[in-house]
């Protein structure tokens, strides 16, 4: 009777702990998994942030630019209103000595 029951009590040992290792390999694969789409989904959102970054910078040079060209613009036209108010002043000049004359 003794080895009976030595048996049986090491067959439900046996499968009970093979039942147990088996829950917790599926538990730990479900925690991998899901670590996994954690990840997934970081990286997504960082990838995300890298490509909005990557076209705020493009607009950034754009404006920088467009900035450069327009005041490059403003000093060629600074420079064109000198040199018509040195014109205007010789003509006057010039408009005041054949008036004399």
């Amino acid at each position: 009777m003794t080895d009976y029951t030595t048996i049986v009590i090491t067959t439900v040992t046996v499968l009970g702990s093979a039942g147990a290792w088996n829950y917790y390999q599926n538990r730990l694969k479900l925690k991998y998994e899901t670590k996994k789409e954690d990840k997934s989904d970081q990286n997504l959102y960082r990838d995300d942030l890298r490509e909005r970054v990557a076209i705020l910078e493009n607009k950034l040079d754009e404006e920088r630019n467009a900035k450069l060209k327009t005041t490059e613009e403003v000093i060629e036209l600074r420079t064109k209103l000198t040199e018509y108010k040195v014109r205007l002043e010789f003509l006057e000049k010039e408009n005041e000595r054949l008036k004399f004359k």
